[in-house]
């Protein structure tokens, strides 16, 4: 057991001694696993966003109906009936002007004073609609679309078709830059690491025709460009939290039907996928490096 921990406490040190000799490597080899994981970072928290404006659509009624602004009553109630009376239209809610005020009111938050004085005949009555069959959706659209005094038909569905092809797209660049990224950090790591071996070069022959075993001398290094990659995660995490915690406080998506989740709600994926790849990283990087040192 003493013989184990003695061995451990030299790995562990013989790795911070080789990130202290190399110190300007060391901090370039950081520097290029910070950002590239603080574009990782970034392609995690839009994915995640994504995903919960997706979910947050299909909770949505399938469907919302705007009257034209200046229509009366006998023509709103000639679109209702048009509603009410299509069997493919399981249910469905008018949202008069006055509700839509206050609802305007309720969005705009410490900002409502941008409309007062005005009064509601500036908004439109709607109809929020959920369909029996969603099967049906698009024919429905089309149908309510047609009509006269309707001024617009929003379909929840066509949004969320929308942000799954920006969420698979999303997913293909975040791959693909992430692969160029990691190849890159992975080289930096591995010329950084090679300064160190090359130092070394010697001693890691005397300890080879010794009898040490090749992840006794290894490891060191594994240690090395772990605790290189381990420091480019935590550094790009802050990063990517604070730059978050910024975006968050100052922009307001529900204008637009969006919203941004609380950070809070992917700390723990987020630091747990940048810490992965830091360790994976920096460990592939030392192993490429001493790989060649090793066969004597």
């Amino acid at each position: 057991m003493k013989m184990e921990l003695r061995t451990g406490k030299y790995i562990f040190k013989e790795g911070i001694i080789n990130i202290y000799k190399n110190i300007l490597m060391s901090f370039a080899s950081i520097t290029v696993v910070t950002a590239s994981l603080i574009v990782l970072g970034g392609f995690f928290v839009t994915i995640e966003n994504i995903n919960h404006n997706i979910e947050h659509q299909s909770e949505k009624p399938e469907m919302e109906v705007f009257c034209d602004a200046k229509l009366d009553d006998s023509e709103v109630a000639s679109i209702e009936w048009l509603i009410m009376s299509d069997d493919r239209i399981k249910e469905y809610t008018m949202v008069s002007r006055e509700e839509a005020y206050k609802e305007m009111e309720e969005i705009l938050g410490n900002n409502k004073s941008v409309i007062e004085g005005l009064g509601n005949d500036f908004l439109s009555v709607s109809f929020t609609i959920n369909l029996a069959n969603s099967n049906d959706a698009q024919e429905v659209v089309k149908k309510l679309s047609a009509f006269p005094g309707v001024d617009n038909v929003r379909y929840s569905q066509k949004a969320i078709d929308f942000m799954n092809k920006v969420k698979y797209w999303v997913k293909v660049g975040s791959s693909f830059i992430l692969f160029l990224l990691i190849v890159v950090s992975v080289v930096i790591i591995s010329n950084t690491i090679k300064l160190a071996v090359f130092a070394r070069k010697k001693e890691i022959n005397i300890m080879k025709y010794i009898g040490a075993t090749d992840w006794f001398i290894r490891l060191p290094f594994i240690v090395e460009g772990v605790i290189i990659g381990l420091v480019g995660a935590i550094m790009s995490f802050g990063i990517v939290n604070f730059i978050y915690a910024r975006v968050f406080n100052r922009f307001d998506l529900s204008l637009y039907g969006l919203e941004m989740i609380h950070k809070s709600e992917f700390y723990s994926g987020l630091i747990l996928n940048m810490l992965l790849i830091g360790v994976v990283v920096g460990a592939l990087g030392s192993m490429v490096s001493i790989r060649k040192y090793l066969r004597v």
